[in-house]
């Protein structure tokens, strides 16, 4: 049961995502995700399995989601006129996260890894196994917010 429950849920993920990417979803377009988002969803589960992850996702953590938007819009704009200023602009940084228990640390690398690959200012390159860091590139100058708030 708790197999079809995630499968499930990696299907609403998926077919969500999908949708958000849609100018005007129309009826085919929602078919077209729903479809192709059952095998995903299952790689993702047997993927999860084969990698022995125990991931423990917490609620609080949507909030997380909240900022993207205008975090995202905000940062394409500075993006654009940093990068047009200085065409090698970029650092790479080691930012600490919090540390908990395993299944609980595991997902948040995850869903931390997703949430700061939304917004063009910073991007995860790695997360080291069995640490508690992340090994970013920060396009923009200054502290990250959405950064700020995933490693909390």
């Amino acid at each position: 049961m708790r197999a079809t429950a995630e499968i499930v849920v990696w299907w609403l993920a998926l077919t969500g995502l999908w949708v958000l990417t849609l100018a005007t979803p129309s009826a085919p377009e929602l078919v077209a995700a729903a479809v192709a988002a059952v095998p995903c969803a299952s790689a993702a589960y047997f993927a999860r399995r084969a990698m022995r992850g125990s991931w423990r996702p917490q609620a609080a953590w949507l909030k997380w989601w909240v900022s993207v938007p205008v975090a995202a819009v905000r940062e394409t704009a500075a993006a654009l006129v940093t990068v047009f200023r200085h065409p090698s602009a970029g650092t790479f940084d080691e930012v600490t996260v919090t540390d908990e228990p395993e299944p609980e640390h595991e997902a948040r690398l995850a869903v931390a890894t997703v949430v700061v690959g939304c917004t063009p200012g910073t991007m995860v390159v790695t997360s080291p196994p069995d640490e508690n860091r992340l090994l970013v590139h920060r396009l923009l100058p200054g502290r990250s917010g959405t950064l700020d708030r995933v490693t909390r």
